[in-house]
């Protein structure tokens, strides 16, 4: 069974993760402005804010290529540049944050079928930016709904304390996994301590819209967690094992999941499993085995590495004067490259950041 539009709803219904409400071109899920691009970075899924090319943060929000290493992709930043963060991104596209959104699933077998449909609707829509489309490709197997698998991964484990990611930066030779969940219990509980954020665990470029959302107020108790999870998805008929034991043997993690819909066991006993049952809820089953990995990383540097990495996506609050006057006061001089950056950054203790943005 693949995930298609009927199927899609009945996820969502089964879950009880957001209303499902009538609109004037059909059913859709009705989300927040904030949870909505979340959504939207995760899945690729499109603001149609223009039907030719509808609009994703998808891609736009990265740091880094490779764990270990602070050498910068244009995303976040180009450069000393502060580029594609929330807020930048929220001053030239003011809808982003701004008012209910509303996931419209559309089904199609063609590029062009899909455009007619789309230009159609956007027509008939007052506010068509308020709506995102979430493709389903019916013409590839599995629906190419890979990226869906990995936001339901990735929402089960923000609940469970985890600071969460999808296409998580490892290394060239190893390979990108598709989900990673960070359990840094110590920066989770400095950053939770400033009340900044709505729960104990979240997804990364949450972090990075701690400016857009001051207002937010966490109720919940402290989660002390410190597992590395790793995780590979799949709606095809691809095998996963592969992968997700190569990402498993560089010691970094201390448990891997396979991610794939209406699965009803993992290949390997030392896999977990993170599927949609044949009742549409969506089901975690641990794996039963430790793997013992082949070749070690350091599991320390890499720790060390995750909470810097993590410092960055905070500093992303800033806007670039923001930054350069940070920058100066702590280090009486002004940012000459990106070593000047990365070097800030390693220096400057979490709650020194935290203390800045509150400032804002």
């Amino acid at each position: 069974m693949d995930i298609n539009k009927d199927n899609y709803f009945k996820i969502f219904e089964k879950n009880m993760l957001y209303e499902i409400v009538e609109t004037p071109v059909g059913k859709a899920i009705k989300m927040s402005s904030r949870d909505a691009f979340i959504y939207s970075n995760v899945s690729g899924a499109g603001y149609l804010d223009n039907p030719v090319y509808p609009f994703t943060p998808k891609g736009l929000l990265k740091l880094f290529y490779n764990a270990f290493d602070y050498k910068f992709v244009t995303g976040i930043f180009d450069n000393t540049t502060l580029k594609n963060t929330p807020f930048i991104l929220s001053q030239a596209k003011p809808f982003l944050f701004k008012g209910t959104k509303y996931i419209i699933p559309v089904e199609f077998t063609s590029e062009s079928q899909l455009n007619d449909y789309l230009n159609e609707i956007h027509g008939s829509l007052c506010n068509p930016e308020d709506y995102i489309i979430q493709r389903i490709e019916a013409s590839k197997i599995g629906n190419g709904m890979e990226p869906l698998m990995e936001y339901f991964a990735a929402e089960y484990f923000k609940n469970k304390g985890y600071i969460v990611e999808n296409q998580i930066p490892l290394a060239h030779a190893i390979g990108s996994p598709d989900f990673g969940g960070y359990g840094l219990s110590d920066f989770i509980k400095a950053i939770n301590e400033f009340g900044f954020l709505p729960r104990n665990g979240f997804h990364i470029i949450e972090l990075a819209m701690i400016r857009l959302n001051r207002a937010l107020k966490n109720t919940s108790e402290h989660s002390d967690t410190s597992s590395l999870l790793v995780g590979e998805a799949k709606t095809g008929t691809s095998v996963i094992s592969k992968q997700l034991m190569k990402y498993l043997n560089t010691g970094l993690f201390d448990a891997g999941y396979e991610i794939r819909p209406f699965k009803k066991a993992p290949a390997k006993r030392f896999f977990g499993l993170i599927t949609i049952n044949d009742s549409f809820k969506i089901q975690v089953l641990e794996p039963q085995e430790d793997y013992v990995p082949s070749k070690m990383l350091s599991k320390d540097d890499y720790l060390v590495w995750l909470k810097n990495y993590v410092k960055f996506y905070l500093l992303a609050n800033l806007t670039n004067d923001e930054l350069n006057n940070f920058y100066f006061q702590k280090c009486q001089k002004r940012i000459a490259g990106q070593a000047d950056i990365v070097s800030f950054v390693m220096k400057t203790d979490i709650e020194e950041i935290l203390m800045k943005i509150k400032e804002l």
